[in-house]
């Protein structure tokens, strides 16, 4: 189905949220490396605080603006990688950082094309928030990583 509307978007990108979540759980759960197991409670944290914002976002935006139209496939392929990444149970610092790297870029580039496509600036502009907002907080697990290895 191609026809979304922008909550449906939203509401995807906090289950990829939710999804990475997940993951870094079950990376904790078999990581034995303390600096990797400190770093994954990091990006836990931040997480929550990721799918936190999405759902604050959808409860405060407006009816006009989440009722937006647009004609674009739900985007699947993060989530597969994110299940692709399971193979990796014992995990250090720099592979949750590549890892995540990876998926928010490839997550970003998606909503990028999607701003493109709305009709009128305002849902940009809250698309471009929501972009930004996630750069933030992958900018935040970057710099933390690299305190981790500088340790």
């Amino acid at each position: 189905m191609r026809f979304h509307q922008l909550k449906e978007i939203y509401e995807h990108v906090m289950e990829i949220n939710q999804a990475l979540n997940d993951l870094y759980s079950y990376f904790l759960e078999n990581t034995k490396d303390e600096r990797t197991r400190l770093f994954i409670h990091y990006v836990i944290e931040k997480q929550t605080e990721n799918i936190q914002d999405i759902k604050r976002l959808i409860s405060d935006e407006s009816v006009g603006v989440l009722s937006t139209w647009l004609d674009e496939d739900i985007e699947h392929e993060v989530l597969e990688s994110i299940n692709s990444f399971k193979e990796n149970s014992d995990v250090s610092v720099t592979l949750v950082l590549d890892m995540t790297t990876q998926l928010r870029v490839q997550l970003n580039d998606w909503l990028t094309i999607i701003k493109d496509l709305m009709p009128t600036d305002t849902v940009k502009t809250h698309l471009e928030n929501l972009i930004e907002s996630q750069s933030r907080k992958s900018q935040q697990i970057m710099h933390a990583a690299n305190r981790m290895v500088d340790m």
